[in-house]
């Protein structure tokens, strides 16, 4: 879409030209999950993004400050070196040098706000599985963290082969099961409830949102509309099956996890909520089709090895479907996520959030070729 580097572009329905810019969009019809899920790339103009956290000096000294009495808690101090610093809508993140090496700073929306209380749970619950942070600042949304290495994706070939992601997969599942009795405690650190009951009024307040509406265009929102009797009961249907909800990433894919000493730590969380644990399946298996090529029978594969764990309380019948359904649903756990933006980036950046939200709902309502069943 149009780059607007001046203003905010004016919100717009989403296209079939955008649609011809995600491999695997408007070629075929009804293609198979996950070959006609939007690819995963950006739209959204970022460069040139400015936040007033880094521009007005008062505030850049506050976070110099918190970051150096952080450091100094653990007997370290900041390097002379000018922080790298990178703007998106839905985070800002700063690398700082230090005597205990590059330390990573991170300032989160309001609506993502939960983010540095769950890495800090998380560190006490699974601390082989996540980087313990060095700070943190619930109030302000502020995260301090060492340096994790070189990301999966650096130290693997391109593009990540299948036992890679068959890994991951592992490890996804191994956490979600352990956590599923940590439900209250993650949404009582604010972690957002994407479980099925609670889908429904997501779906109702992006329709509420004029931004989105105009993106969607009227044809997109009557789409939407028209498939709300069968969204309803696909919801119904996932949390009668009775798999207990987890924490979903929201965006496990190899730049988000780090492997140290062979295993594999995940970072990254502003994305998650407590949804259907298979939820996670949606990016791992979007990733291996549309990046690594994996064919029907790999995905089947890998989605199979994840279910693994679950066969021992039920059917495969019903965890396939189970599967399916999560992984068609987390469509709105990826609106969200491009929802979220900070207050002094809302006139820049919404218009084109705006759109990649009715990229997803149209995903949802079937109307990009994909299967909506």
């Amino acid at each position: 879409m149009g780059r607007q580097h001046n203003g905010a572009a004016a919100p717009r329905a989403f296209s079939q030209e955008d649609a011809g810019r995600c491999p695997g969009h408007g070629a075929r019809p009804r293609l198979p999950w996950p070959h006609a899920v939007p690819a995963y790339h950006l739209l959204m103009d970022v460069d040139g993004l400015r936040l007033p956290l880094w521009d007005d000096p008062a505030l850049r000294g506050e976070v110099l400050g918190w970051v150096d009495a952080r450091l100094a808690a653990r007997g370290a101090r900041r390097g002379p070196a000018p922080p790298r610093i990178r703007v998106r809508p839905y985070s800002t993140a700063a690398r700082f040098e230090s005597s205990i090496g590059p330390v990573w700073f991170k300032a989160t929306p309001p609506a993502a706000r939960f983010e540095p209380a769950l890495a800090e749970a998380l560190a006490a619950w699974r601390p082989d599985l996540v980087l313990t942070p060095i700070g943190v600042d619930r109030s302000r949304g502020w995260l301090l963290l060492p340096d994790g290495g070189p990301q999966l994706r650096s130290l693997r070939p391109a593009p990540v082969g299948l036992p890679v992601w068959a890994e991951l997969l592992a490890v996804l599942s191994g956490m979600q099961r352990d956590l599923s009795g940590r439900v209250p405690d993650l949404l009582g650190l604010g972690v957002p409830d994407l479980r099925p009951e609670a889908l429904g009024g997501l779906l109702d307040a992006f329709l509420a949102d004029p931004a989105v509406r105009g993106a969607l265009g009227a044809d997109g929102v009557e789409a939407v509309r028209r498939r709300r009797e069968r969204f309803d009961a696909q919801c119904a249907r996932l949390a009668e099956i009775g798999i207990a909800p987890s924490l979903d990433h929201g965006d496990p894919h190899p730049g988000s996890v780090f492997l140290r000493d062979g295993r594999h730590v995940l970072f990254d969380w502003g994305d998650a909520s407590v949804a259907h644990p298979f939820a996670t399946l949606h990016i791992p298996l979007r990733f291996a089709a549309q990046v690594s090529g994996a064919a029907e029978g790999d995905l089947a594969r890998l989605r199979d090895a994840y279910l693994e764990p679950w066969t021992a309380e039920h059917p495969r019948t019903l965890l396939t479907e189970a599967a399916r359904l999560a992984v068609r649903l987390a469509a709105l756990g990826r609106a969200l996520a491009w929802s979220r933006t900070f207050p002094a980036l809302v006139e820049r950046c919404r218009p084109e959030q705006a759109v990649q939200v009715a990229q997803w709902l149209l995903h949802l309502a079937g109307r990009d070729g994909a299967d909506p069943r």
